[in-house]
């Protein structure tokens, strides 16, 4: 059928989101996304701590073989889990190394030099990205990411370089990462300022810390964060409450799930 004006759409989406939430160690990330409706999890490493959680193992997986296997059994066979966790694609990023050394013959994925390697390990971070997507269109699952935080220096070419936290990946990785992501959550405590004034009527200004968590979820000069709605620049986040602190603002909102008392006693896991 030729395009025509006297045809035209009206679309809205009501995907759930593909999300990921980085910060650093104990800021509670696990605990948040294991508030998901009925998540399942895709472990690299152990940070589940004494949280409650449904996964493949006992053990972390330990190749990108095992974590194509539990997306093909996602795909393929009939289940109810409405959120996929994978914990954590920083310790997922080895496995894809090894993946494209595998497939290429190499030692390490610095063997080919020229940055070949982490080119090659695009193709197979594309797959896993795929299968998410794959998973998200065809059988409605918010697919939730967690990864670990850096330190970098940026150069900003319109002021002096300054320090910023981004997600722990190769640059190439982060980036394919990033845009694929709808929501972009850095988790952090809320700092407040406490200003005074010395005895020479000069200013002061100290950084002071409630323990309140939050998930920014707007870019900032000292973090990357973003998302594709209409959210706020940064959502309270506390142990047993988070999703039901952060559905209202996504498509696709389902109830949240039932805090368990494990959840709740949960809130420094990571």
């Amino acid at each position: 059928m030729a395009l025509s004006l006297s045809n035209l759409v009206t679309k809205k989406n009501e995907k759930p989101p593909i999300m990921v939430i980085y910060g650093r160690g104990k800021m509670g990330k696990t605990t948040l996304a294991s508030e998901f409706p009925n998540p399942i999890f895709i472990q690299t490493e152990d940070g589940a701590g004494d949280i409650e959680v449904t996964s493949f193992k006992d053990e972390p997986l330990a190749s990108y073989s095992e974590v194509n296997e539990a997306l093909v059994a996602l795909a393929s066979e009939d289940h109810e889990f409405k959120t996929l966790v994978i914990d954590s694609i920083t310790q997922l990023e080895p496995l894809v190394w090894k993946e494209a050394c595998d497939r290429n013959g190499w030692k390490s994925i610095e063997d080919p030099g020229y940055g070949k390697g982490y080119i090659e390990a695009d193709v197979v971070w594309r797959d896993f990205l795929s299968a998410c997507t794959w998973l998200r269109d065809n059988k409605g699952m918010t697919v939730v990411m967690i990864a670990h935080e850096v330190v970098e220096t940026f150069s900003d070419p319109e002021r002096e370089d300054y320090s910023r936290y981004k997600m722990r990946l190769h640059k190439r990785a982060e980036a394919m990462i990033r845009e694929r992501a709808d929501i972009v959550g850095f988790m952090n405590t809320v700092v407040t300022l406490d200003k005074s004034k010395s005895g020479f009527g000069k200013e002061t200004a100290k950084a002071k810390g409630s323990g309140q968590r939050a998930l920014n979820l707007a870019p900032r000069p000292t973090f990357e964060a973003g998302n594709r709605y209409s959210m706020p620049d940064k959502v309270l986040i506390n142990a047993g409450e988070g999703y039901t602190a952060l559905a209202p603002y996504m498509p696709g909102h389902r109830e949240p799930k039932k805090p368990t008392t494990t959840t709740k006693n949960a809130a420094k896991a990571a």
